[in-house]
């Protein structure tokens, strides 16, 4: 049978995903059915896409299930990750690619890896793995959190690249997550974003460089997001009730697909980071690293003078600790001493190091452990890597999206 062609353009939400019809009982939180069709589709690429040229065949997409209902958080609730909790029973292995559509549909997704792999190598031979708009990195010293919040607020300015390929991940309207550009499309962002922490699903929008009440651009919905299933098979989409263990810590990232490149209201768009990865654990851990995120005020260990929606960061490097977590040859994890609370999760690492056409992603921040004054080490956060796996995937979409 011919599978069917699944286009990506001019799609919306369906209005059962946000609101239930007027005066009908709304359904419970996380509520899903099963598909009325499993026939396998085809993802719509662009006529010039770079596969095409390297010989290869689009993304299939196999219906699993639809989620008719997406959990909506109270402003001021966070999805944070302040314990590691011990790995018990048998860890079930990652590395299934999920997607789900604009319309809740979630999707098995085949993608070759020699096919990644093939189309990330084009995109760097071509020089397409860079950013929008290559600057030169700051001049800092290094720091380190030591129980200390070295954080300052970033704020809004008409010359602050890269400040705004960073931006609020949030269902709510309120500080959440944090997420960023690697493409006028494309955010990276942790996966437990995407949750409740009760196993119900978030619908969140990005807000390119919020700050505070200030949005230099209008907010925008996503239409698809992608992940790796292993995040879900170990449950750690539950890990209010069932922990967040270190299994989670090897999955815990997600793509989403914007429904169009955050604009300004004159037209500015607010470009997008590079994407690069290390096969060398020292050779990452002596790159000059930044992070910055959207602290939620009501966390412990927010910063001093904390203002919802407002991005805040260390204006200087910090250090990359130890790295774990080994899956196909690469260490997914490690842990960092860029100064952070609830809220920064899904923030960038990112560096001008790697080279020219920086900045460039380097990790993701996904949890802490440790609160505030009582951390007393200097790598006391970590982030999930991006690895060669994930940054031959990063590429793919780039060249779709």
């Amino acid at each position: 049978m011919k599978p069917t062609m699944f286009k990506r353009y001019g799609l919306t939400f369906l209005a059962s995903l946000a609101l239930s019809a007027c005066g009908a009982q709304e359904p419970e939180p996380g509520a899903s059915e099963p598909v009325t069709s499993t026939q396998v589709q085809t993802l719509e690429v662009p006529a010039d896409w770079v596969g095409h040229q390297l010989g290869l065949s689009a993304p299939r997409l196999r219906p699993l299930e639809k989620v008719t209902r997406f959990a909506r958080p109270e402003p001021g609730e966070l999805p944070s990750i302040r314990k590691i909790e011990p790995q018990t029973g048998l860890e079930k292995p990652g590395g299934q690619m999920r997607a789900m559509g604009p319309d809740g549909t979630i999707y098995e997704v085949s993608v070759p890896e020699a096919d990644a792999e093939k189309v990330g190598a084009a995109m760097r031979e071509r020089g397409l793995s860079g950013s929008s708009l290559p600057s030169e990195q700051p001049r800092s010293e290094s720091g380190w959190s030591n129980g200390i919040d070295s954080r300052v607020r970033w704020t809004n300015s008409g010359s602050d690249w890269p400040r705004d390929t960073i931006g609020v991940v949030s269902p709510n309207g309120s500080s959440w997550c944090t997420g960023t550009l690697f493409e006028g499309r494309l955010v990276l962002t942790a996966f437990h974003c995407l949750w409740d922490g009760y196993g119900n699903w978030v619908n969140p929008q990005f807000r390119a460089g919020q700050d505070g009440t200030t949005q230099p651009y209008a907010a925008v919905n996503h239409t698809w997001k992608y992940w790796d299933q292993g995040f879900v098979d170990n449950d750690c989409h539950k890990w209010k009730t069932t922990g967040y263990r270190q299994v989670c810590e090897q999955y815990d990232w997600a793509v989403l697909v914007l429904a169009n490149t955050p604009t300004s209201s004159t037209g500015v768009t607010p470009g997008y980071m590079g994407v690069f990865y290390n096969g060398s654990d020292s050779g990452l851990a002596a790159y000059s690293t930044y992070h910055y995120g959207y602290p939620g005020c009501g966390s412990g260990g927010a910063p001093s003078g904390c203002v919802d929606n407002s991005m805040w960061g260390q204006s200087f490097t910090c250090d990359i600790g130890s790295f774990f977590n080994p899956v196909g040859g690469w260490n997914r994890n490690f842990y960092h001493g860029c100064d952070m609370s609830g809220g920064h999760s899904g923030g960038p690492l990112y560096s001008w190091s790697p080279g020219s056409n920086g900045p460039y992603l380097l990790a993701v921040n996904i949890a802490e452990s440790c609160t505030g004054s009582a951390c007393s080490g200097t790598t006391p956060n970590i982030a999930f890597r991006i690895d060669k796996w994930l940054g031959d995937q990063m590429m793919y979409w780039r060249s779709i999206y």
